[in-house]
C-alpha cells in the first residue's frame, strides 16, 4: 500500500469518528455526563488519528503504529455509527477511553517517527 494512501485512510477515518462522535455524543440535548465525556474521547481519537495521518501524509511515511490506530479508529467509527451506546460508560466500561488511549499511542509513535 502507498505510504500517502495509508496517511489519506488514516485522516479520512479520523475525519469521520471526529463528526460522528459530535453528532451522537456531544450533540445538544443528551445528558449530562456518560455521553458528552465518551463524546470527548471518540472526538479526541479523530482528532488524534487526523493530525498522525496528516503528517504521515506530509512526509511520506507508512508506519506500522499508524495502521494499527487507524483499525482501532475505524472499529471506533463502527461501534460509533452501528451501535452508539457500546461506547458510553455504562455499556461497555470504558471502551471509548480504550480506544483514544491505543489511538493515542500509535500516533504518538507516528508522531515521533515523523520528527
Amino acid at each position: 500500500m502507498d505510504s500517502r494512501l495509508t496517511a489519506a485512510v488514516a485522516v479520512g477515518v479520523g475525519v469521520a469518528v471526529a463528526t460522528l462522535g459530535a453528532i451522537r455524543y456531544l450533540s445538544a440535548g443528551a445528558p449530562p455526563f456518560d455521553p458528552f465525556a465518551t463524546g470527548l474521547f471518540v472526538v479526541g481519537t479523530g482528532v488524534l488519528l487526523v493530525v498522525a495521518g496528516g503528517l504521515a501524509f506530509a512526509n511520506a511515511l507508512d508506519h506500522l503504529a499508524l495502521r494499527a490506530a487507524t483499525a482501532v479508529g475505524a472499529v471506533t467509527l463502527l461501534l460509533a455509527a452501528f451501535s452508539p451506546g457500546s461506547l458510553r460508560f455504562g455499556g461497555v466500561f470504558w471502551l471509548a477511553l480504550v480506544a483514544f488511549a491505543l489511538v493515542g499511542a500509535g500516533s504518538y509513535r507516528t508522531i515521533q517517527a515523523s520528527r
